[in-house]
C-alpha cells in the first residue's frame, strides 16, 4: 500500500482533510438544499394527489350530474308526452262539444223553421179560405142578384169550405 501511496503522490492527512470537508459540505448542503427540496417536494407531491383526488371526485361529481340531467330529462318528457295527451283529448272533447252544439242549434233552427212554415202554411191556407168565402159570396150574389143576410152568408161560406175540404 505505501508504493501505491508513492507511485500516485498521495497524503493521507490530505485525503483526511478532504473527506471532513466533504462530509461538512455534504451535512451542510443536506440540511439547507436537500432537506428543505425534499420537504417541497413532498408537499408538491401531496398537492398533485389531492388535486388527482379533486379530479377523480368532480369526474365522479360530473358524471353523476349527468345520469341526474338524463333522469329529469326522460321525467320531462314523459310529463311532456302525458300534457300532450290531456290537450288531445281535451281538444278531442271540445270538438265533439262544438259539434254537438252546432247540431243542436242547427235541430233548433230546423224545428224553428218547420214551425214558421207551418203557421205561415195556416195563414196561407186561411186567407185563402177567407177569400174563397168572398168569391162564394159574390159569385151567390151575382147568380141570385140579392144579397143575403150575413147569417146566411156566413152559413153559405162554412158549407162550401167543408166541401172544398
Amino acid at each position: 500500500m505505501e508504493s501505491l501511496i508513492s507511485t500516485f503522490h498521495l497524503d493521507l492527512k490530505l485525503i483526511i482533510a478532504q473527506l471532513v470537508n466533504f462530509l461538512i459540505v455534504a451535512g451542510v448542503l443536506w440540511f439547507f438544499a436537500l432537506k428543505p427540496i425534499m420537504k417541497i417536494m413532498k408537499e408538491r407531491t401531496e398537492k398533485i394527489e389531492k388535486g388527482l383526488k379533486d379530479a377523480k371526485s368532480f369526474e365522479e361529481k360530473l358524471a353523476q350530474a349527468e345520469r341526474d340531467r338524463l333522469k329529469t330529462l326522460s321525467v320531462a318528457k314523459k310529463e311532456a308526452e302525458i300534457l300532450l295527451e290531456k290537450a288531445r283529448q281535451e281538444a278531442e272533447a271540445n270538438k265533439k262539444q262544438m259539434i254537438s252544439q252546432a247540431k243542436g242549434e242547427i235541430e233548433k233552427l230546423v224545428a224553428s223553421g218547420k214551425t214558421q212554415l207551418a203557421s205561415e202554411k195556416e195563414k196561407m191556407v186561411s186567407e185563402v179560405r177567407s177569400e174563397i168565402g168572398d168569391l162564394v159570396v159574390a159569385a151567390t150574389k151575382k147568380v141570385l142578384d140579392v144579397e143575403l143576410n150575413k147569417e146566411i152568408d156566413n152559413k153559405i161560406i162554412k158549407e162550401a169550405i167543408k166541401e172544398m175540404k
